[in-house]
C-alpha cells in the first residue's frame, strides 16, 4: 500500500517538477539542479519512512494496513455497485424474453 502511494505521489512530484522546469528555468543548468532537487526529495522521504519503520515497526505497520483495509473497502463498494447493475440487467433480459415468449 505505501509503495502505491510512493507511486502516486512520485509520478505527481514528476508531473509539477516538468511543468515547473517548463516555465522558470533560464538554462540547462537550472532544470538539472531542479530535477536534482526532486530526486532529493524523493530520496528523503524513503528515508523518512524507513526510519519511522525502523523506530516503530508496529505503528508503520498499523498505517499501511489501515490504508489497505480502505482501498479494500472501497474496492469491495465497486464491486456490490456492478453486481447489483448486472443483476438489474439481467431481470431486464427475463422480463424481454418472458415478453417475447
Amino acid at each position: 500500500v505505501y509503495k502505491f502511494h510512493s507511486v502516486t505521489l512520485y509520478s505527481r512530484l514528476i508531473q509539477v517538477s516538468t511543468l515547473y522546469n517548463m516555465i522558470i528555468p533560464l538554462n540547462n543548468t537550472d532544470v538539472i539542479v531542479n530535477s536534482v532537487i526532486v530526486l532529493f526529495i524523493m530520496d528523503l522521504d524513503e528515508w523518512i519512512f524507513a526510519s519511522l519503520k525502523a523506530w516503530n515497526k508496529k505503528w508503520a505497520e498499523h498505517a499501511s494496513d489501515s490504508e489497505a483495509v480502505e482501498e479494500m473497502k472501497e474496492e469491495i463498494a465497486l464491486q456490490k455497485a456492478q453486481i447489483a447493475d448486472q443483476q438489474e440487467e439481467l431481470m431486464l433480459q427475463g422480463d424481454q424474453v418472458a415478453r417475447q415468449n
